[in-house]
């Protein structure tokens, strides 16, 4: 039968000790989760809207650019050999050997929509908080990296708290809360000090290893761009610096596609 400590003078000491890991555990967990389920996708979000669009729309323009280049070059060596120009042969050369790009184009624009159809459920909400500090609550009490004993049932509780967390649920995670009350506080609690040591070596383990996680998440260059979204002077600019370009590169365009129509016009005089 287990030897009990309960009367040992340390035993107070190390399950408070315990007690402050697990919560440590717990808050080092949200906010990593916080972070890769949720900040790191909402800045590359507001990001795409932003900044990511403009430089969608001056890589097109570019792009019709070099389109129109390439077709007055095409037209210029018909005509200089003498042959007939057939604007349906040059469209579909031009099609073949733009084929990529407007596939990328188009992967490129697609990415755009789904940001802004995905804005509005990752904007921060006035639940925000109050779902985190819940989901650090049940994941101090019910994670099963920290409370590896749990009963199966208690087991199956886990994924629902991780899915209304990730959904950000806030009925879903207090009606869970309320219902983590039918299971013990603690599961990896156990009543002999050698066992709370190792107890308390496991979970400093597991502490040093999720702070390594964070630090490399943190590292994301999507936090670079949070600096620039933070800063409504600096984020101004360079939106005004690439619409500029845009306006550049598409009097570019607009004055080829008037060279394309002369030689349109010389080629069908011929």
């Amino acid at each position: 039968m287990e030897e009990k400590d309960y009367a040992a003078p340390d035993f107070d000491i190390l399950y408070r000790e315990l007690g402050g890991l697990r919560g440590e555990f717990a808050v080092l967990y949200e906010e990593l989760e916080f972070i890769n389920r949720v900040l790191i996708p909402r800045i590359q979000t507001n990001y795409l809207i932003k900044i990511g669009a403009l430089r969608v729309e001056l890589l097109l323009a570019q792009v019709n650019m070099m389109k129109a280049r390439r077709m007055i070059a095409l037209m210029r060596s018909a005509i200089d050999k003498g042959g007939v120009l057939s604007p349906d042969a040059l469209d579909r050369r031009l099609e073949r050997e733009f084929r990529e790009w407007d596939k990328r184009m188009a992967h490129e624009a697609a990415q755009i929509e789904g940001a802004k159809a995905r804005f509005s459920s990752l904007s921060p909400s006035e639940e925000e908080n109050d779902v985190r500090a819940i989901f650090r609550a049940l994941c101090r009490k019910m994670n099963p990296d920290i409370n590896p004993d749990q009963s199966d049932e208690a087991k199956g509780f886990w994924p629902s708290v991780y899915s209304a967390y990730t959904s950000g649920d806030l009925f879903h995670l207090k009606a869970l809360l309320m219902m983590s009350d039918d299971y013990p506080d603690s599961y990896d609690m156990p009543c002999n000090m050698g066992a709370m040591r190792e107890n308390r070596a496991a979970l400093k383990v597991k502490i040093n290893m999720i702070e390594a996680q964070l630090q490399n998440a943190k590292q994301h260059p999507v936090f670079e761009w949070m600096s620039l979204l933070g800063d409504a002077e600096r984020l101004g600019s360079e939106q005004n610096r690439l619409r500029s370009e845009i306006g550049r590169v598409k009097a570019q365009h607009s004055a080829l596609l008037d060279m394309q129509r002369s030689l349109e016009q010389r080629g069908a005089r011929r």
